[in-house]
């Protein structure tokens, strides 16, 4: 066989490929384009019926956020990307905050409650990547999270594994333990902000 006509087919099967690679970037490029808006309305909508469900009948106002929660210098500390006061008939009710601990997945986005009478009103994840089955639990099982409501919003929470009150989901520690973080992460940006 001629090696010039091999050389010719391989260069032919480069171009080939190069155009089928360009047209599905640019055709993932359109959708992503198309579809950023509608993933981004839907967040929100998802964000305001957890915190409509944590402290019902509310009105939520956005707070600055304290730059140590926003950007904090620990890689290990989860992110602040949201805090909300709630208002109920005028009155304060505490605040909602959205909160981004890593689990064993990679970060899972969850709304806190913390009541003005300084205890946890509720949490509720709305996002992840878990295990299902496992660590997908922290946002089907209702009864798990539930365990939140009512606990000391002092930063203090930890999983019966590491001496603290909150059962961890069997098989899920580390989804437990960085939920847990979230809600102490939530409370303790409450107190920065005074």
């Amino acid at each position: 066989m001629d090696s010039s006509k091999k050389g010719g087919g391989i260069g032919m099967l480069v171009v080939v490929l190069g155009l089928i690679t360009f047209v599905c970037a640019l055709l993932l490029g359109l959708i992503n384009g198309v579809t950023k808006d509608k993933i981004a309305q839907n967040g929100i909508a998802t964000r305001n019926a957890a915190m409509g469900e944590i402290i019902p009948d509310a009105e939520f106002t956005d707070v600055e956020i304290p730059a140590d929660f926003a950007t904090p210098a620990d890689k290990n500390q989860p992110v602040v990307s949201g805090v909300y006061q709630a208002t109920v008939a005028g009155q304060p009710a505490g605040y909602c905050v959205e909160v981004n601990p890593k689990g064993f997945g990679g970060a899972l986005k969850l709304i806190v409650g913390i009541g003005a009478d300084g205890t946890v009103a509720g949490a509720k994840v709305t996002e992840h990547g878990e295990t299902p089955g496992l660590g997908a639990k922290a946002q089907s099982d209702q009864n798990w999270i539930a365990q939140y409501a009512g606990q000391p919003a002092d930063g203090s929470l930890k999983v019966t594994k590491d001496g603290g009150t909150i059962n961890a989901i069997t098989g899920a520690t580390i989804t437990s333990r960085a939920v847990t973080l979230g809600v102490d992460t939530a409370a303790n940006c409450i107190a920065a902000l005074g």
